[in-house]
């Protein structure tokens, strides 16, 4: 892993929760005796912000106000396009998987929207995902998963990527000089807004296809009721925030 990708690593696991908000538990606790009331502030900060975000009414709230969703796709859009452009959502050891990786939950669900538009259109598909760590890149891992469970093959598997904006730019190496400037996006919904900005960047024009979309849903007794898929959930909305306010400041929107 370089630098960067170390660098972001880092970032990701001390500011995100539930570590940022026990971070913040820590410093009160360290400054406690000096500096009481600021201290109280920042432990009660910590622990009411890691409950907020582990309750699916918070959590599916902050979801939504981050994710992706066309109300409705232009008519014609998705015959415009060239290729479906999947982009992988992290691949796992495992020992029961030929080749020892296997796709995470993120990249299956994406696997099953790209499988299920393929057999809609008849687009050829295009998965795009390198490898961040030692290990093949992703998109051999769901080359191997999309024929054995889909009955499916990929036409052009983008390998070197690790991050998004290296999906959109290996991706447009690829595509670019086969003429294609129109494709159909398939990522989570919560990670839509930020792709969908880069490849726009890079010159393509995207329909989006967003899987694991967050439905509207009911307030209930349950909703309040703290558990890790909220939180799990909330942390993958912050850091979809994070990365486009990233971009913002940096010049890239």
């Amino acid at each position: 892993m370089d630098a960067d990708l170390l660098f972001r690593a880092l970032c990701r696991a001390v500011v995100l929760p539930p570590v940022g908000p026990m971070v913040l538990v820590l410093l009160g606790l360290w400054i406690l005796p000096r500096r009481r009331p600021l201290a109280v502030g920042l432990i009660a900060t910590g622990v009411v912000g890691v409950l907020l975000l582990s309750m699916p009414v918070f959590s599916d709230a902050l979801a939504r106000s981050v994710q992706d969703v066309p109300s409705a796709t232009p008519e014609g859009a998705v015959a415009d396009a060239g290729v479906i452009v999947m982009l992988g959502g992290g691949i796992g050891r495992s020992a029961e998987i030929s080749g020892g990786y296997a796709p995470l939950p993120k990249a299956l669900e994406r696997l099953a929207g790209a499988a299920r538009l393929v057999r809609d259109t008849g687009l050829p598909l295009l998965l795009s995902g390198g490898a961040v760590e030692a290990g093949p890149a992703e998109a051999d891992v769901l080359e191997r998963v999309l024929e054995r469970s889909f009955g499916l093959k990929a036409r052009y598997l983008e390998r070197r990527s690790r991050t998004t904006r290296e999906n959109a730019r290996e991706t447009a190496a690829i595509l670019r000089p086969l003429g294609v400037t129109h494709i159909v996006l398939v990522t989570s919904a919560l990670h839509m807004h930020r792709a969908r900005a880069e490849f726009e960047a890079v010159g393509f024009v995207v329909v989006p296809a967003p899987v694991a979309v967050v439905p509207p849903s009911d307030f209930t007794a349950m909703t309040l009721l703290p558990n890790t898929r909220a939180l799990d959930r909330s942390r993958e909305a912050i850091y979809e925030w994070l990365g486009e306010r990233v971009a913002v400041l940096s010049g890239r929107r």
